[in-house]
């Protein structure tokens, strides 16, 4: 059975903690970590071998809108959030981050929370996986040619 690809959606406010924390998840699980700004701004595509995204929750309500969904973050397998002492959830981007708590993905850890506790959370929720990876869409005739229909 070849082991799933870890896909980790990961934030905090505080980027240099973020970005050095990504950065380590991402190698340990030999992934590439993507900022969140070339996802879901630039519309980079995202890994099929698996990914470790970085954002502070403003940029992901964003780039969500209102009423939105971040379809190039559906899948995530887990979304860890690193939370201060200061953390009240008022200032944060709260609506999304019931998106992900409703799906049952969303985890938080005080930033200074040692990197194996946060790689138990992955594992188990990679463990946990039921659903397959998306498949990519079919080429329907209307989607082949620049006019279109």
């Amino acid at each position: 059975m070849v082991a799933a690809a870890a896909r980790v959606v990961l934030i905090g406010a505080s980027e240099g903690v973020r970005i050095a924390r990504a950065a380590r998840l991402a190698d340990h699980y030999g992934v590439p970590r993507l900022p969140a700004v070339d996802v879901l701004i630039r519309r980079q595509p995202l890994p099929v071998d698996g990914y470790v995204i970085d954002s502070t929750p403003r940029l992901l309500d964003r780039a969500a809108g209102v009423g939105g969904l971040l379809p190039a973050l559906a899948f995530a397998d887990l979304v860890v959030v690193l939370r201060g002492e200061e953390w009240t959830g008022a200032d944060e981007a709260c609506r999304v981050l019931r998106y992900y708590e409703a799906r049952g993905v969303l985890v938080t850890f005080l930033p200074d929370t040692p990197d194996g506790e946060i790689i138990v959370a992955i594992d188990a929720a990679l463990r946990g996986r039921t659903v397959p990876d998306p498949p990519d869409p079919p080429d329907l005739p209307w989607r082949t040619g620049p006019s279109g229909p």
